[in-house]
Order: structure tokens, then sequence, then C-alpha cells
């Protein structure tokens, strides 16, 4: 499962304003004190969205499917059942996200089926809304890295490796003119994509320092590496040229085990720390303590939220005896 990392700050739309804020205390307390009734009113395409505090920092952000055709394998007589048709008529299939998110930035893993980021931004900015504080919203950012050759080949395990590129690059002319291709040949060639493959689980750091050191940097489209630290288990792609997302991957199969994976994972990814460290430098930001949220970290804000839902709820009937104003 992979898992990208991204920077997070709130936006003041009114006034342009961006300040650094944790939202861990205040996603908790939503998560702990908020009624049914009221995370029942969040959707995405006509499908519930609800965030469920995990464990720790770690959330489990969750869309309902009910309008999906779901399908079970039995694999004794491989016949095909309906999920749906299994379940109780107050219950729902539900695919979850992973958030684990700290005081600024976060890491968030999508399952097939899962809600992805872009859905999670406007539920949070929906939440804050239904809250009353409608011109505040929450801003993330996908943290990018371009790794140096220096960096990448400092690594100690180099795996499969893709450079692209273009068609005047001399490595690529060098190749063209072994072939006897000349300008009519390769009129419509945009350029070459080179892919240095290893055997299962190999270490191809050698090959690849000497494909870096002979192929000239004039021309290099794209180039992407796959490598990992000494007692790593999973691979990290490192752009060398173009940036591309800091990223993790965590094994799914070892449920229990995520919310720790997680942490560990986030701490260890030197990429991630650095690029932080730039983010945080950002002079954009601006000091506000927003106590419009904090207020929300405290369950009587909850219980008063309630209250006045309750309220709106047995006044709104002596609505219908209005006069229709439309005609006026």
């Amino acid at each position: 499962m992979k898992v990208n990392y991204f920077g997070y700050c709130i936006r003041n739309h009114v006034t342009g304003q961006k300040m650094l804020f944790d939202l861990r205390d205040f996603l908790k307390a939503y998560c702990r004190h908020a009624s049914t009734a009221f995370k029942n009113n969040f959707f995405h395409n006509d499908e519930h969205v609800y965030l469920i505090h995990h464990f720790g920092d770690t959330f489990l952000f969750l869309i309902t499917r009910s309008h999906e055709l779901i399908k079970k394998v039995n694999t004794n007589n491989v016949s095909v059942g309906e999920i749906n048709s299994l379940l109780e008529q107050d219950e729902q299939l539900g695919f979850a996200s992973y958030l684990h998110i700290k005081e600024d930035h976060f890491g968030f893993a999508s399952t097939l089926l899962a809600p992805r980021v872009d859905v999670f931004t406007t539920h949070i900015n929906n939440l804050l809304e239904s809250l009353g504080i409608p011109n505040l919203n929450f801003l993330p950012q996908a943290l990018l890295y371009q790794a140096t050759k220096e960096e990448a080949l400092s690594l100690p395990h180099i795996g499969r490796t893709t450079i692209e590129l273009s068609k005047e690059n001399s490595f690529v002319q060098d190749i063209l003119a072994s072939i006897s291709a000349n300008t009519t040949d390769t009129i419509e060639l945009d350029g070459i994509e080179i892919v240095i493959k290893p055997k299962s689980r190999k270490n191809i750091k050698p090959t690849v320092s000497k494909f870096l050191s002979s192929i000239p940097d004039d021309g290099v489209e794209r180039m992407i590496m796959k490598a990992r630290n000494e007692g790593a288990s999973q691979m990290t792609d490192l752009y060398l040229v173009g940036r591309g997302a800091i990223s993790d991957s965590v094994d799914k199969s070892q449920e229990t085990r995520i919310p720790s994976l997680l942490e560990e994972k986030m701490n260890r990814n030197r990429f991630l720390q650095d690029k932080l460290t730039e983010y945080r430098a950002d002079e954009g930001f601006e000091e506000n303590s927003l106590d419009v949220i904090v207020r929300f970290t405290d369950a009587s804000a909850w219980a008063d939220l309630l209250s006045d839902v309750l309220q709106d709820s047995s006044d709104r009937p002596e609505l219908v005896d209005e006069p229709d104003r439309t005609e006026e």
C-alpha cells in the first residue's frame, strides 16, 4: 500500500492568510464527541464519508459503496455472489483509506475503491463550514522531491531504473547512428526510454552507476530509480530528473501494525524530513491561534452544537406558516 506525504495548513480565503495549525486534537474531538446524526451529513457522490479515529495519530477515512456492484468469489465451487445481498438492512460496505497526521503534515494511503486525498480535503472543508467556520479552508500540499545522483548512489541497494531521453541526447544519437538511422527515419521519433531491470530482489547498483556516469545530462527528460537504505524492507522511488511525490510503502496484510508502520516510515524517510524543513520555513505562513477551531477540541462545544441542532429542528415546523416572501 503506497503512502503519499503532504504538508498542510489552514488558509483564510477572505484575507489570503496561511497558518500552520495542528489539527489532531480537533479531528480526535470530532470523532469522539460529534453525534451520529451530525456525522451522517457528509457525502461524496451520494455516498456517506466518515472519519474514524483508529489509534494514536492514525485515522480511517471511510466511504460507503452502496451503489457499487460488488461480488464475492467462493473458492470452493468458483461461484459468484453479491456481497450487498448478505448485508443487513442498516449496513453498507465501507472502503477505507489510512490517514496518519502530524502537526503540519500527513501521510495518506488509499486502498482499492477507498476515497482519495481530494475527497478528504473536501470533507474537512465541509466539516469546517458545518461548524460555522466557512472562511477557513484546509489546504494540503503534496510534498515533492528531486534527488541528486550523489544522494541516489549513496544508497546501498538500487533496483529498477527508468531513464527517458530525448532524441537530441548524444547517447541516443549514438544509438541511432549504430543502426544507420537518418533524419528521415527519425522524424516521428520523440525519444528513447531505457529500463534497467534487475533480477528478482537483486542489487544492480554497479550497472546503474555506469549508466549514470555515461549518459550526458542534456536531453534527459525523466529519471526514476528504485532504491532503499540498508535494513529497509521496501524500495523508494527516487526522481533524479523531474520532481515526484515523496512516498513510502506499507504492508497492508499487517493490519494490526499499520499505525506503527506508518509512524515508523514517516520518521525514517529522510527525504520527507528534508522537505518538511523547507516547507516550515515558508515565509508565507502567519501566526494565528485559530480559536474558532480550538474551541471544538472541547467536548462542551460539540454538546452545544448538538443542542443548537435540536433547537433548530424543534423550531422548524413554525416556519411553515410564514408567508411566501418570493412574491413580495
